[in-house]
């Protein structure tokens, strides 16, 4: 039996990368107002330069800002999930191939125990696990993240609270789309 591999070319430039991390970033800096105990503008800035870098390099697949109580089970009390798209799933939501969406709407914080805490947490892509490690290295260097497979990953509890559409960040063939979650204190 033949196979028939069909592969997709998808062309995303550095101002594509740079719209939609800023929109990212602006989301990241208005989480850091609504929670300047947690986060601060200086690793929200931090933070800017490593999801930079992965989507750039086709590194991810999703990106999640979590304001959570290790305390207790990890449960999560604010969160900011973006799933990352490519090519034909940008399209979807832009067929102009345009630039769209604005980060940075206000936070409502919501009351968090003295134990919460921020972690930044990815989903590496396929083409990210299919990296040798040295390749996968270089991707991270200087990020302050580990390879994949070489850090703890992030497990949230989710109870008691809603979802939201954050909206669509997008600029020619990359995009994000967002979601926030806030449990109810």
């Amino acid at each position: 039996m033949k196979s028939l591999v069909v592969s997709e070319s998808i062309s995303v430039t550095q101002n594509d990368v740079l719209y939609v991390a800023q929109q990212l970033t602006r989301d990241l800096k208005a989480l850091s107002k609504a929670y300047p105990n947690l986060l601060s503008i200086d690793y929200a800035s931090d933070l800017q330069d490593s999801f930079t870098t992965f989507l750039y390099n086709n590194a991810i697949t999703e990106l999640g800002f979590s304001i959570y109580d290790p305390a207790n089970s990890n449960l999560v009390y604010h969160e900011y999930r973006y799933k990352v798209l490519y090519g034909g799933d940008v399209v979807s939501v832009n067929p102009s191939g345009g630039r769209g969406g604005r980060g940075g709407r206000s936070v409502e914080p919501v009351s968090v125990p003295s134990s919460a805490l921020f972690i930044p947490w990815v989903k590496w892509s396929q083409t990210m696990m299919l990296l040798s490690e040295d390749e996968q290295r270089n991707i991270v260097i200087d990020t302050g993240w580990s390879i994949p497979g070489k850090g703890s990953s992030f497990q949230g509890k989710y109870e008691g609270g809603n979802w939201s559409n954050l909206g669509h960040y997008y600029s020619g063939s990359l995009g994000v789309s967002g979601l926030v979650y806030v449990r109810e204190t």
